[in-house]
């Protein structure tokens, strides 16, 4: 666990004319040590990269308060304008060009100190009288001493005050070279020559090697093996971890995709929600904007015709069969299956409305056909629409006048209501695993209750009216409807109970994305109960946060014999080897990375581009050595 507040806060009282920061390791420096503890990390701000470079500023999601801890990974788009990226094709080039790029803009900007100036700091921080901290500092340095130093590390131990112990590390950039031409042995003199005769060799060694299944899947094998005559041959008990990125690019990943039609109901109703806290908010923006995400609108007498053929004509009933093929068969029937429940039809057909105006009086034409009409389809799902026509029907409600967001506030109960069994349908007929929205829509994060009462003077109110965010209104009965049932709620609507909602169904959507890649690629269906489980228990992000996601990562463990075959026929795009040796006083531990790409931003480092190489599959290839006094 790092603790290196107060060191942070003296390195900048100390060294003002370099720039720290105090948090998570760069992924350049989580690739080599794979610990994601606090750092403190030393660098020179690169002005001069900051100033060229133009951050394109993506499309913003229908959510006006979207949150600011966005996890964007991979470097912007540069030279693209808004309007040019709507009306870009996302082609396989394009997708691999996104997915390849490897550094967050702050890390680009970080620029490297001289490699003696980084040696000076740290060997400063030694002889200052600092005896609080536990944690690592790293500097970045320019690599243009003999070694070409990457980075420097000293790790501080100050368990008591009276002693302060230190692991230096080192990370040098080796140069490129042919895959084929790098053996396990060579690794292993190195690490003994840097070791000396006075250390000991462990030979267990670790071994991770990265391979692609394709631009957006990778493959992690680990195994130990033995030293001397050890190969980077993959052992049989290689644990397996597959990681996916999946492309979201600002929503535009659902132009390509099987599944475009639910992502576009869920922006529908994200939109819809938007609509109500306007209107909700006595702003007039909530009645103007009539886009219901560029469906097809009709008029209103089209839409009352529609209505009335709904809930007056017989509807001949032909139970939907579904064929269990594939997921991708199973998303294509939902969404091109009759519907038959009578909410569902209605909520089709209100959609079809352009502008509040309509909407409304749609839905009291609804109310009038319930209340005067031989009605012959009732509907039977429990929303609060379908529950005041019922009672409308039966006689036991006037038509109620609707006010404000009401008629969206009821059509987006109806809306969650059919994506929710959409959903349902599509997981459970491909057999992929069986949805429970009940739990799903639980708060993970329990808060305090508020009380039901009143606390002020004011006289309390019964138990319909005590909670404050529901702010509902009530149909109130006349004096000859005293006998019939009381008032129904015409709205229900909680927008924090929406947000989780919509947030929820966000996240099982991206889900369904990711078993969509995992079909077409790898094709093991008994992993995907396992994944579903393992991403549903993540704290969702919201609406708004996932529409402005460039990748969305899923990472899992595989038997191994599900890959493994696969994987002997892949080339390595990374690979990290650990070894170590001991005496009584110290230990040397070496890793030696290796990558298809450059580990750190090329534009740092201009001198180590070189000529190229005959053999296509060529490695960046580093070492880092970190020596620790037992």
């Amino acid at each position: 666990m790092s603790d290196l507040a107060n060191v942070y806060q003296l390195f900048r009282n100390k060294f003002e004319e370099n720039d720290f920061q105090y948090y998570c390791p760069p992924s350049y420096i989580h690739a080599l040590t794979e610990n994601n503890d606090k750092i403190i990390f030393a660098f020179r701000r690169n002005q001069s990269l900051s100033a060229d470079t133009h951050w394109i500023n993506m499309k913003k999601s229908p959510k006006r308060n979207g949150s600011n801890n966005l996890d964007l990974t991979g470097s912007p788009l540069q030279d693209v304008s808004c309007d040019e990226l709507e009306t870009m094709d996302f082609s396989n080039e394009y997708q691999k060009l996104t997915v390849d790029n490897l550094w967050t803009p702050d890390e680009e900007a970080y620029g490297p100190l001289a490699t003696e100036k980084a040696r000076s700091i740290l060997q400063n921080f030694i002889n200052l009288d600092c005896r609080i901290g536990r944690g690592s500092i790293w500097t970045l340095c320019s690599a243009t001493d003999p070694d070409q130093t990457v980075l420097l590390q000293l790790s501080v131990n100050s368990a008591s005050k009276d002693e302060r112990q230190f692991t230096r590390g080192i990370v040098r950039f080796t140069g490129m070279q042919a895959s084929n031409n790098i053996s396990l042995a060579q690794l292993i003199d190195i690490h003994r020559q840097r070791a000396g005769d006075g250390m000991k060799f462990n030979p267990k060694i670790q071994i991770q090697q990265w391979s692609k299944l394709c631009p957006h899947i990778t493959v992690r094998l680990s195994w130990h093996t033995m030293g001397e005559g050890a190969t980077f041959s993959i052992e049989r008990n290689a644990r397996v971890r597959l990681s996916q990125e999946f492309p979201v690019k600002n929503g535009a990943f659902s132009r390509n995709s099987v599944a475009e039609y639910f992502w576009q109901q869920l922006q529908r109703l994200a939109f819809m929600r938007e609509k109500i806290m306007d209107i909700r908010a006595n702003r007039e923006s909530g009645y103007a904007r009539n886009d219901f995400i560029g469906e097809d609108e009709m008029d209103l007498e089209y839409v009352k015709q529609k209505v009335n053929n709904i809930l007056s004509s017989f509807l001949a009933v032909e139970p939907t069969v579904y064929e269990k093929n594939s997921i991708t068969d199973a998303i294509r029937q939902v969404q091109t299956h009759n519907l038959t429940d009578v909410m569902e039809r209605l909520y089709d057909a209100l959609t079809l409305c352009s502008n509040y105006d309509d909407l409304k009086a749609a839905i009291d034409y609804i109310f009038h056909l319930s209340t005067h009409s031989n009605i012959v389809n009732v509907p039977t799902s429990g929303t609060r629409f379908a529950q005041l026509i019922l009672a409308m029907i039966q006689d036991r409600l006037a038509i109620p006048s609707l006010t404000k967001s009401e008629p969206y506030e009821l059509l987006l109960e109806c809306g969650l209501n059919k994506l929710m069994n959409d959903y349902q349908a599509i997981f459970s007929e491909s057999g992929v695993y069986e949805l429970e929205f009940e739990k799903l829509f639980q708060p993970q994060v329990a808060n305090p209750r508020k009380s039901r009462y009143a606390t002020g003077t004011e006289p309390q109110l019964d138990t319909h009216h005590t909670n404050s965010k529901h702010s509902a209104h009530h149909f109130q009965p006349t004096v000859e409807d005293r006998n019939r049932e009381k008032s129904i709620l015409l709205s229900n609507f909680d927008e924090d109970e929406m947000k989780i909602r919509i947030n929820r169904l966000a996240q099982v959507h991206l889900l369904l994305e990711h078993l969509l890649l995992l079909e077409s690629t790898v094709n093991v269906p008994s992993i995907y109960g396992r994944v579903c489980e393992l991403y549903l228990s993540r704290q969702p992000y919201s609406y708004g946060e996932i529409y402005n996601r460039k990748t969305d990562l899923l990472e899992f463990d595989m038997d191994e014999f599900m890959l493994l075959p696969n994987a002997h026929e892949l080339l390595p795009c990374a690979r990290r080897v650990t070894m170590s040796s001991t005496n009584l006083l110290q230990k040397l531990e070496s890793v030696f990375y290796q990558n298809v790409r450059p580990l750190l931003p090329k534009q740092l480092y201009p001198q180590f581009e070189c000529e190229d190489i005959d053999n296509k599959h060529v490695f960046w290839c580093y070492e880092y050595d970190r020596i620790e006094r037992l």
